[in-house]
């Protein structure tokens, strides 16, 4: 089963956000919880859905090197950019489709970032719980519903990209139901704000601007980006507040 969106877009902004994630490795901090939930033990087999270009797959497969690791994208781009960051790992195997993973095989999976892009998230679910072994956990990190982010996705980014950027964003709500019809045995929800952090504004603008591919300049973007969320100073860096959400379902 392929997650039932589009990779047009992926497929064309893939460099751009790579750009992104080279140049400031330390600016993310969204897979932490999920991380640190996965508890990734050296022989796990772990199926991540909607790796991207491998901002989490590094960091699970660095855990995971006696074992196996299953990196799924509907983007041929993303999994190309993908495979040259994370493929000499030669226990992570790369698919477009989950379909060729068996059923109760999987002792954990996980997905960060994409859930907004995916329109039937109860599908989703029910094939993530499918790959696991009984009483595994399928955890999922995404933006909230309701947020400055969601805010800023439906009033700026999706009219200053060429492939626009619709999105179905999550609440409390909605997980612990999408659990229930997928036949989780139990959900677990956690809101919060997750730290983006920087040395300069410039480079909060150009992050912003080169992860969702913007038709403006950095400086441009920065505006955005404080116009619609909330920067600190935290211990000497800027730091973007961002709303994010996570939930543990348990098959």
């Amino acid at each position: 089963m392929q997650t039932n969106v589009d990779d047009s877009r992926f497929n064309i902004i893939a460099e751009s956000y790579e750009y992104a994630i080279a140049n400031y490795p330390d600016a993310r901090k969204d897979g932490d919880w999920l991380i640190d939930q996965l508890d990734i033990q050296d022989k796990d087999v772990i199926l991540e859905i909607s790796a991207g270009t491998g901002f989490l797959t590094e960091m699970i497969a660095q855990k995971n090197k006696g074992g196996k690791l299953y990196a799924q994208d509907i983007a041929p781009n993303t999994l190309e950019l993908n495979k040259k960051k994370v493929g000499h790992n030669s226990h992570v195997q790369y698919l477009l489709d989950i379909a060729e993973i068996p059923d109760n095989s999987c002792d954990k999976s996980v997905t960060l970032g994409g859930w907004h892009h995916m329109e039937d998230q109860i599908a989703v679910t029910k094939g993530a719980l499918s790959k696991i072994k009984p009483g595994a956990i399928f955890c999922m990190g995404d933006f909230v519903d309701a947020s400055s982010t969601q805010l800023y996705f439906d009033e700026v980014v999706d009219d200053i990209t060429s492939t626009g950027h619709q999105a179905l964003f999550a609440s409390r709500s909605r997980l612990i139901n999408i659990g229930r019809f997928a036949g989780a045995s139990k959900t677990e929800v956690e809101e919060f704000d997750v730290h983006f952090n920087f040395k300069s504004c410039y480079e909060i603008g150009e992050f912003f601007q080169k992860v969702f591919c913007l038709d403006q300049t950095p400086e441009e973007t920065y505006k955005d980006v404080a116009k619609y969320f909330e920067i600190k100073i935290l211990e000497g860096m800027l730091t973007v507040m961002v709303p994010y959400i996570y939930a543990k379902f348990t098959k």
